[in-house]
């Protein structure tokens, strides 16, 4: 029996810049199109946790990500710092104590990394 690998990545999103956010959505569409099995976390902190609110204008394609497997996580430490908790945040949000901290586990565990961004 051959032995599938599975590709793991986490990307991380601190910025709330509409075009770094379209291209996050874009490279994980692209990636469950192109290389499976893959698990995918998307890791939001500072500005970029208002990907995840509520009413992000990208809710029904983060909806649509999520069935297919993608994890969306907030970090609990900015939703602090923001006097915010995760009512505000698109149902399917999980949250994690602190965002850097869950990357460099993640790295650790052997996940890729890339950040968003240009």
């Amino acid at each position: 029996m051959e032995n599938i690998a599975t590709y793991k990545v986490v990307f991380q999103i601190s910025n709330n810049d509409t075009f770094v956010q379209k291209s996050l959505l874009r490279q994980l569409t692209s990636l469950l199109g192109t290389i499976t099995p893959i698990r995918i976390e998307v890791v939001t902190h500072g500005y970029g946790i208002d990907l995840l609110l509520g009413d992000s204008p990208y809710r029904s394609k983060l909806q649509t990500l999520e069935r297919h497997g993608v994890r969306f996580l907030a970090c609990e430490k900015t939703l602090a710092n923001e006097n915010m908790d995760t009512s505000g945040l698109v149902d399917f949000a999980e949250t994690v104590p602190g965002a850097l901290a869950h990357i460099i586990q993640r790295q650790t565990e052997g996940w890729s990394y890339i950040k968003a961004g240009y």
